[in-house]
Formats: C-alpha cells, sequence, structure tokens
C-alpha cells in the first residue's frame, strides 16, 4: 500500500468482533495490530451510544462511532475530527448526531397500530432492564445502557408474516424501515449502518485530505449488507451454518470461522495483503 493510502476498519459487533458472550478475546492480536499501525476501528452497531462507549473505552479506540444501525453519530473529542459541529450537539465527552428518526416518534407510530390492529409484538420499550437482560443474555448494567436509545426500537416479532408485512407497509408510510437483526427486527427511520460508514469515511477524507482511504467493512447479518456494499473491501462472517449474506464489493472476503475467531483472522489477512507480512510482527 502506498504511503497516501490508509485503511479504515469498520465493524459490526454481535457476531463479528463480539462473540455469542460478547467477548472479543479471540480477536485481540488484529486489534493489537490496528492499534500499533495506527489504523482507525470504528464501530457501527444497532447498540446505544451509551454501550459502545464502554466497548471503545475498553478496547482503546476513540474513532468515531455508528450507533443505532445508523440512526447516529458519535465522534469522540479525542479523534480531533471535528473543529466546528455546526451539526452536532455535546454529549459528554462525544459530539453526537442524530441522523434518523427519533425513537418517539417511531414508538408512537409502531405502538398506535398494535393497539389498533393487535399485532403481536413486544420491544424494549415494553420491558424493564432486568426483562431486556433476560432476552438478550446482558448484565443488568449493560441492559440499562441497552435501553438508552434516540433513534431506534428493537422487538421480538411474534405474529405471521402477513401481518408483519402489512404491518411494514403502515410504518412506511412514516418514513419507518423494518431491518432484521441478529437477534431482533429494528425499527427505524432511513439512515443506515451504509451512511454511517460514508459519513465517517468524509469526517478521516476531511481532516486528511491528501490519504486515500480504503475502507474494510465487517458484517454476519442482513443489517451490515448495505454497509458491507460501500466498502472497498468487504468481509462476511459466517454464523455457524454459514454466511447467509451476499455483498456486492471491489473485494469480497468470507471469513473461515464464525464470530470473534473468524473477524481475527480476516483482519490480519487484510493487514498482510495490503500492508506487507513485516507488519504483523
Amino acid at each position: 500500500m502506498s504511503a497516501k493510502k490508509k485503511l479504515l476498519v469498520v465493524t459490526d459487533l454481535d457476531g463479528s468482533l463480539l462473540d455469542d458472550s460478547y467477548s472479543w478475546e479471540a480477536a485481540r492480536p488484529a486489534l493489537h495490530c490496528l492499534k500499533t499501525l495506527g489504523i482507525p476501528l470504528v464501530l457501527n452497531s444497532s447498540k446505544t451510544i451509551s454501550e459502545m462507549k464502554d466497548l471503545a473505552h475498553r478496547m482503546g479506540t476513540f474513532a468515531p462511532m455508528v450507533a443505532e444501525n445508523g440512526g447516529l453519530l458519535a465522534v469522540p473529542q479525542e479523534s480531533g475530527l471535528l473543529d466546528q459541529p455546526k451539526t452536532f450537539q455535546r454529549m459528554g465527552s462525544d459530539w453526537i448526531q442524530i441522523t434518523g428518526l427519533s425513537r418517539d416518534f417511531i414508538l408512537s407510530r409502531a405502538h398506535a397500530l398494535r393497539e389498533a390492529q393487535g399485532y403481536l409484538f413486544e420491544g424494549f420499550a415494553d420491558w424493564s432492564d432486568a426483562m431486556v437482560a433476560e432476552h438478550t443474555g446482558l448484565s443488568s448494567g449493560a441492559a440499562s445502557c441497552a435501553q438508552s436509545r434516540y433513534a431506534t426500537e428493537p422487538i421480538l416479532w411474534e405474529d405471521t408474516l402477513a401481518r408483519r408485512k402489512a404491518f411494514e407497509g403502515s410504518l412506511a408510510k412514516d418514513g419507518i424501515r423494518l431491518l432484521q437483526g441478529g437477534r431482533f427486527l429494528h425499527l427505524m427511520g432511513p439512515a443506515d449502518k451504509a451512511s454511517g460508514t460514508v459519513a465517517v469515511k468524509a469526517l478521516y477524507q476531511r481532516a486528511m485530505p491528501d490519504v486515500e482511504w480504503l475502507v474494510v467493512a465487517l458484517g454476519d447479518s442482513q443489517n451490515d449488507q448495505a454497509m458491507l456494499e460501500v466498502a472497498n473491501i468487504a468481509v462476511v462472517i459466517p454464523h455457524a451454518d454459514g454466511p447467509h449474506i451476499s455483498p456486492q464489493a471491489p473485494r469480497v472476503l468470507n471469513a473461515s470461522m464464525p464470530a470473534t475467531a473468524g473477524w481475527n483472522e480476516a483482519v490480519l489477512t487484510i493487514i498482510k495483503d495490503e500492508i506487507g507480512a513485516s507488519a504483523l510482527k
């Protein structure tokens, strides 16, 4: 890779960088390599910014984060990427921008339809922190962070497919989309992980205009496909029974193992291919 080119790694979390126990232990070699080489690691997830801030802190990354399936962009002050954040607002040490519809608007429409049509579904807004923990396997503290939402609502659909399509059609009139994630059906606005990826790349491009940024995106689910398709290198992380998405990108790499182990192997392979074997030493 020439001096003018640099990798920008954008990753999904659950089922990709994180395993079923929410651990990234198996990815430590690749994470260490990214940090040593100064390659930005952008977390792009359906998780909330509260959940992702803790993960980013423990991973030691200060890159921007795309939360709630693209509904919210958070740029840490430490990143140095925003000089005059006119369209952002301050939240602690981050600048944030809500890029989708508000959760309050989404809930008002979805719950009105549930009451009127008797749709069978439950979501985070219906549950206590303890119930969120039970449904997700999160700790009580992490479940509380997962409830802190601004632009999306995860639900469990318990009705028929035909009624789901009717529900989806009604919500679409208000600009609300349904997107299947790894565990939940997400109610969200027009923003997505792809638009979040493009926005983050633009921040880096503006800050370092002489660099040609090569975006590497890693994901495992349907809600990652658009993100993978705006990348230069798309990495499909398989589930135990094989990959379920087939993104179209300039280069597509199918990891050989699910979750964190596959993520680690794929990132190290790309670093070796794009920078050289010496970068792994």
